[in-house]
């Protein structure tokens, strides 16, 4: 009988300790997934939405609009001697485009 109390106890604490780590998650596991995280909290749709780049073209600093996929949909026609005037350019557009109305153009005759 003693070696089945044994036993039994033995079990039980195998379980109890398989249980107990069971439940927590290692440090790397929850270093990975704060890192996914962070990224979720910084720009949630940054993925979904697209980016707006400024970049060093042959006559100065250029921007272009992309969409999720990574096709260029806007492209600034100016090249600015500065990468600010360029970054101001683009708030500009954010101004211009969350705020303007859009407005429908009339086919010139010829």
């Amino acid at each position: 009988m003693s070696k089945f109390l044994r036993s039994f106890a033995l079990v039980a604490v195998i379980g109890g300790l398989i249980t107990v780590t069971g439940l927590s998650v290692a440090p790397a596991q929850v270093k990975d997934k704060d890192k996914k995280d962070d990224k979720a909290k910084v720009d949630p749709k940054a993925d979904d939405i697209g980016v707006t780049e400024v970049f060093m073209g042959k006559d100065g600093w250029r921007f272009r609009i992309k969409n999720a996929d990574g096709k260029s949909i806007a492209i600034g026609t100016m090249a600015f001697d500065k990468k600010e005037d360029a970054v101001k350019m683009v708030e500009s557009l954010k101004t211009i485009l969350s705020k303007g109305k859009v407005v429908e153009m009339k086919e010139e005759k010829k």
